[in-house]
Parts: structure tokens; C-alpha cells; sequence
């Protein structure tokens, strides 16, 4: 690729290295970095004296930046799923907007093979498993010259296919249980209520059923039962203190209903103290989630990273837990 000054007359073809502001029948007009100058442009631009101009000329291997970048656009979500759409390519960028409320899904290591292909080429996107909004943008595809060599335009291609899909979040049946003891204030049962509503309703989640029970196992376990019996997707427990055993009381009233304790602990803080746990009924599996005391706050926290998932139908192995740990001081 040329870049670089050459006389006006010359120019025909080349892609404006910059704006320019030139007069048009006495008005003052901007024209855009990035736009190719064509005989109309070509003539304005001796009309206003000038005699050089900055621009890119491609050479015949090299293919331009608002086609290279919506290539590989419609290429990275090719599956009809991706939840995805693209936007127009303008100034070599290529945005990627989600269609629904949901989490951003992909593989870290295959945005790095694709960044590691050229320098031409920048994908950038919001972290893996982040919720998103509709309309939100999720990712953005930017080509850094004005021109792409073809052959790291089709290695690219080779290798960015369904990088990126949004999973959008379900409608589930969420029960939520509290714990009590003589000591415990309504102001607190309230409160978690609130915001447990509120943090459900903005996944789409805009019914909860509501369970009070006293802080001893056999309550615990008759409002589990009645939870399983009423068809819950998704059983949330909050204890009169956060769970710091496994043979706590939460724990221990879940094995005592058949169901299984998946894992104590997690690698984000606030969120340690969680519980995970299901329990199956058929050939339905009931997440229970033992809520740590981060959860009665409304700001972002490892809970939220768990019930994004499980909104979304993911599951969530011990490794994908331990991988949190990456960026979970929050």
C-alpha cells in the first residue's frame, strides 16, 4: 500500500488520510478521513488550490478496510443463534450489537488467534460471560490501515467462525427462602427480598415466590420440599449467617432431601461463602444456590456470575469456578 502526499491531480483512486473542510458553491463542506476521491472530490479539491493531498493507495494483493472488517463481521457470528447484529462498516469499524438481554459467550484463546494473525486487524470485546443488554454493543471489529492484505484477511476467516453468541436469559420459576431466628429483624427480610428482586428483574425474571422459614433443619427442609413439589427452577436460600461449613445447617438439610452439594466456595470476592447445590427430580435438575451475605447488596458480586448462568441454561463445572478467580476481586 502507498501512503503518503501526491499532487491533486494524481490522487484519483487514493482514500483521504484525514478530513479535509474545502468549499462547495461557497458553502464549507467536511469530507471524511477514509473516503476514496472520486472525479467529483478530485475536482472540488483543485477548485479550492489544492496541489497536494495526504491519501492510501491499495496495491492489487489488498482489499479495503470497510470490506475486510464486514468479512470477517458476518463471519464471526455466522450461526443463526448468535443473537447478533451487525452494524454497517464505517471508518474501517465494524461494531457487533446483541439482539437480546443476555450473556456474551466465546473462547478467550480464539479471540487471541485471531488478534495474533496481523496487527492490521483489532477485535475487542466486553469479557467473556458479561451480561449485556439489547442494542448493547458487545464487540468491535476495527481495521488499523486502509487496507488488509487478502491473505491475512482469509486466515482470519479461517479461524473466527461463530467466535461470538449472546444466550439470552430464560424464564424460570425462582424461589427464594429466608431463615430466621427470634433476633431477626423484618427490615432485613425486606430488604433482601428487594434486591433479590430487583437483581432477578433485571435478567428478565420478573416473578419470584417467597418463603419464610424458621433456622433449623427440619423447617428448612419442608419449605425445600415445597419448593421441589411447586416445579422451582431455582431455589435461592439465604441463611440467618452466611454458610462457612459443609455441615452447616443449610448444607445439611439439602443432603437430608437427597439433594447434592456441588461445591462451598468461590474464587470471588465479594461471593466466597456460596453454596452450590441441586437436586433431582425426574429428569429435572433443581439448582439450589446458599446465598452469601454480599448478596442482600445490590452491587455486581459473584452471585450475579453464577445466576447469569443459570438463567442462560450453562452449566457451570468446578473449573469454570476456579477460572473466576481471574478478575474476581470486584
Amino acid at each position: 500500500m502507498f501512503f503518503g502526499e501526491v499532487k491533486t491531480e494524481s490522487s484519483l483512486g487514493g482514500i483521504l488520510s484525514s478530513s479535509i473542510e474545502i468549499y462547495k458553491n461557497k458553502n464549507k463542506i467536511k469530507i471524511s478521513k477514509g473516503t476514496v476521491i472520486n472525479k467529483n472530490i478530485l475536482d472540488l479539491l483543485l477548485l479550492n488550490n489544492i496541489k497536494h493531498i495526504k491519501c492510501a493507495k491499495l496495491d492489487n494483493d489488498e482489499i479495503d478496510e470497510n470490506s475486510a472488517v464486514h468479512k470477517i463481521s458476518k463471519k464471526i457470528i455466522t450461526s443463526k443463534k448468535s443473537n447478533i447484529k451487525i452494524q454497517g462498516p464505517q471508518n474501517g469499524r465494524c461494531n457487533l450489537v446483541s439482539s437480546v438481554d443476555g450473556l456474551i459467550i466465546f473462547q478467550p484463546d480464539q479471540m487471541f488467534s485471531i488478534n495474533s494473525v496481523t496487527n492490521d486487524i483489532g477485535i475487542a470485546s466486553l469479557k467473556a460471560f458479561s451480561k449485556v443488554k439489547k442494542n448493547q454493543i458487545v464487540a468491535s471489529i476495527k481495521a488499523i490501515p486502509f487496507g488488509i492484505k487478502k491473505n491475512n484477511l482469509q486466515d482470519i476467516i479461517n479461524i473466527c467462525k461463530d467466535c461470538f453468541r449472546i444466550l439470552p436469559f430464560q424464564k424460570k420459576n425462582v424461589h427464594l427462602i429466608q431463615t430466621t431466628n427470634h433476633n431477626t429483624r423484618s427490615k432485613i427480610l425486606e430488604k433482601t427480598y428487594e434486591v433479590t428482586k430487583n437483581r432477578l428483574s433485571s435478567c428478565g425474571i420478573n416473578k419470584i415466590v417467597e418463603k419464610k422459614c424458621f433456622h433449623e433443619t427440619k423447617s428448612i427442609c419442608k419449605q425445600l420440599n415445597k419448593s421441589v413439589n411447586e416445579d422451582a427452577d431455582i431455589i435461592l436460600i439465604f441463611g440467618i449467617s452466611a454458610i462457612s461449613d459443609i455441615n452447616d445447617m443449610i448444607p445439611q438439610s439439602i443432603i437430608d432431601i437427597n439433594g447434592k452439594i456441588l461445591r462451598l466456595g468461590m474464587p470471588v470476592e465479594p461471593g466466597n461463602l456460596i453454596l452450590l447445590a441441586e437436586i433431582k427430580v425426574s429428569k429435572k435438575h433443581i439448582s439450589i444456590i446458599g446465598m452469601p451475605g454480599c448478596a442482600r447488596s445490590k452491587k455486581e458480586n459473584g452471585v450475579d456470575w453464577i445466576l447469569w448462568r443459570k438463567l442462560c441454561d450453562l452449566k457451570i463445572s468446578s473449573d469454570d469456578i476456579n477460572h473466576m478467580g481471574n478478575g474476581g476481586l470486584l
